[in-house]
């Protein structure tokens, strides 16, 4: 199988063509050079970024879904973890500002963008971010695999993908707390009519009568 030369870290390896780096990283005994956690393109732990055969920066990938090239330069690129933020219950851009004071930090480089792995508009969210469309956001952050790599080439400390997960997570919360609400409401009403129509007429006139008068299901 004909094969190509690559360096990952500084080291030289022999790479098959077709594969991905961090298969030719197995392949060749070096699977220590870089982290890896599912190795499908979906955890984002193997963060990279590369340089052409002609010495020109290519920006980030993920190694498990970056095909080696003849002469191609990787450099492992880990992104440090950060803290995360608790999701709040109807989030708005003051709450999101309060989490994340670092959101107006954003000079719209485009560098997030360029990074992102998974095609998101990084900028472009951190713009609807600013203007409270939440709902439009958390639709940008529906394939972020939470990488880190907008973080990592944000020159102004900005969390792009924090600030994204957070918006998803905090909408999330709040839908499921009214969908709970509303089998709460459904349940109750369910127990209103059967205790309404329950026992003979002058029962049910009893039950109506109070009922009316206190709102409440007496025992």
């Amino acid at each position: 199988m004909k094969t190509v030369a690559i360096k990952v870290a500084g080291e030289s390896i022999q790479a098959r063509v077709g594969e991905t780096v961090i298969h030719a990283l197995w392949n060749a005994g070096k699977a220590e050079l870089i982290k890896t956690g599912c190795a499908g393109g979906v955890c984002g732990a193997c963060t990279i970024t590369v340089r052409s055969p002609e010495g020109k920066m290519k920006g980030t990938d993920l190694a498990c879904m970056c095909p080696v090239e003849e002469g191609m330069e990787v450099f492992p690129c880990p992104v440090d973890s950060a803290l995360t933020v608790a999701p709040e219950i109807n989030p708005n851009e003051e709450k999101l500002r309060k989490a994340y004071p670092k959101l107006d930090r954003c000079t719209k480089c485009g560098s997030c963008t360029s990074a992102c792995p998974m095609s998101i508009p990084v900028m472009d969210s951190v713009l609807r971010m600013r203007a409270g469309q939440l709902d439009e956001v958390a639709d940008d952050f529906t394939n972020c695999i939470h990488c880190g790599l907008c973080r990592f080439v944000c020159e102004d400390g900005v969390e792009p993908h924090m600030m994204g997960m957070w918006v998803r997570r905090s909408i999330g919360s709040s839908a499921e707390i009214e969908e709970k609400k509303k089998d709460k409401d459904s349940r109750e009403i369910e127990l209103e009519w059967q205790y309404l129509l329950e026992g003979s007429s002058t029962d049910r006139m009893n039950k109506a009568l109070q009922f009316r008068k206190s709102g409440k299901i007496q025992p």
